[in-house]
């Protein structure tokens, strides 16, 4: 049997890790239990330090720029400088400007470093790598969390998922209230049913062209395109988002015809398709679009005596679908457990 604990908290994203870091602040013992082999949830960054998931956060965002004085973190604004292009159907055209990218800032190291610099606060102990939450039961005053490494009890749980993917992995014990089934089932998940798609080159050559890397499409498959190169321009990198799957074939072809020849033939090209992973998306994700239900009451409610909480940036009031929407989510669920 695994630990007891007085808080399970289910999911290592940017919202379970903020969480665990404020009840360790104040002394409440807990324990994160993250299905995959990494911390981060869709914080995702890879070599040579691009980000798959979350990438941009903005200065009037309170709490990631408290997290990013807490842990020591660097920013630098993405870059901006340059022309926009505006493409559709049977053309494309540099317009004069670059109104796509003026506000945006990103961490030096990738988004994933904002989830590294949260768990370093915790003891290694907190985190458990490789463990499915398959159900929670609440009996005798007690959360049981089954898991796919064995028990847990614990005096409270949160889960830290999008509402959906929790209800599509995790059983409920007693069965929690139609009212908020019925709004969680319903609850977008953010970035659940996007693709990203990154070309990597060996420099920003497109800069040298007065062209700042972004693109609006009406064609795609690529609906926005945007530059990550690093800070430096040590590479360079393009990147794109589509709703639903995309080839590497076709997004290159795409950034070749905004960009030139020079982009159909990056030195690497990777695909992250979100609605393909089960520990972010549900089944049916690409269904989901009624974006008026974050932040929805019934999902910052507590359930089962106040033991149960979720926490997610779908919760939250405060910047939904953003890392900032997370962080606060955390924050409001930390009052709740401390109040």
């Amino acid at each position: 049997m695994l630990p007891d604990t007085d808080v399970a908290i289910i999911g290592a994203g940017a919202s379970g890790l903020r969480l665990a870091t404020q009840l360790h602040r104040a002394g409440v013992d807990c324990v994160v239990l993250e299905a995959r082999d990494r911390i981060g949830g869709r914080l995702l960054t890879v070599e040579p330090g691009v980000d798959l998931g979350a990438t941009w956060f903005w200065a009037q965002e309170a709490d990631v720029m408290q997290v990013i004085t807490e842990c020591g973190l660097t920013a630098f604004a993405q870059y901006s400088t340059g022309n926009m292009v505006f493409h559709i159907p049977g053309s494309s055209q540099v317009l004069n400007g670059n109104p796509l990218n003026q506000s945006g800032y990103r961490l030096t190291g990738g988004m994933q470093s904002l989830a590294r610099g949260l768990a370093d606060q915790l003891p290694a102990c907190a985190i458990m790598l490789n463990t499915t939450v398959i159900s929670l039961n609440y009996s005798d005053g007690v959360v049981h969390v089954q898991t796919s490494v064995g028990p847990v009890r614990a005096q409270r749980a949160v889960v830290a998922l999008p509402p959906a993917t929790a209800l599509a992995n995790i059983a409920f014990t007693p069965a929690l209230p139609d009212s908020f089934v019925g709004i969680a089932r319903r609850t977008p998940v953010w970035m659940g049913g996007v693709t990203k798609v990154v070309a990597i080159y060996d420099t920003p050559f497109w800069r040298d062209r007065g062209l700042a890397g972004s693109a609006m499409s009406h064609v795609g498959p690529l609906s926005e395109i945007h530059d990550i190169s690093d800070e430096h321009a040590t590479f360079g990198a393009l990147f794109g988002f589509s709703r639903g799957a995309v080839s590497a074939q076709s997004a290159l072809a795409q950034l070749g015809e905004l960009f030139g020849e020079q982009a159909r033939h990056p030195r690497s090209v990777i695909v992250e398709d979100w609605s393909r992973q089960p520990f972010t998306s549900p089944p049916g994700v690409l269904q989901l679009n009624d974006y008026q239900l974050f932040g929805f009451g019934a999902l910052r409610a507590g359930y089962w005596d106040n033991r149960l909480f979720f926490s997610s940036t779908e919760t939250s009031v405060d910047s939904p679908g953003h890392v900032q929407g997370a962080l606060a989510a955390a924050g409001r669920v930390t009052q709740q457990l401390l109040g």
